[in-house]
């Protein structure tokens, strides 16, 4: 083609388009998958505790709701159990007072 002289070259550039943003979908998915591992560690952890310990996880995964009969206490390291009346309070204030 003759170019025609005082006529303007005129240059067309075409954009390219790269993949569009993503969005965050895979940052929940990430999320939820360190979650679960997180999860997975504290169980493997709590089954390398002591038995009374062992005795509580295994508990709650028979029975989440915790309506049935518990092996361990709900608490771990709660101590013992110590049921208190009106009687023992005045001998209790006494061994706290000597203490």
């Amino acid at each position: 083609m003759p170019q025609h002289e005082g006529a303007p070259i005129i240059i067309i550039k075409k954009k390219q388009h790269h993949a569009g943003h993503h969005g965050g979908a895979w940052k929940v998915a990430y999320a939820d998958f360190v979650t679960a591992m997180m999860a997975l560690f504290i169980v493997l952890w709590l089954l390398n505790s002591n038995v009374k310990i062992k005795k509580a996880v295994e508990s709650y995964f028979k029975d989440p709701t915790g309506k049935g009969k518990q092996a361990g206490t709900s608490v771990a390291g709660a101590g013992e159990n110590l049921t208190v009346t009106k009687d023992d309070m005045s001998h209790l204030s006494e061994k706290l007072k000597q203490a």
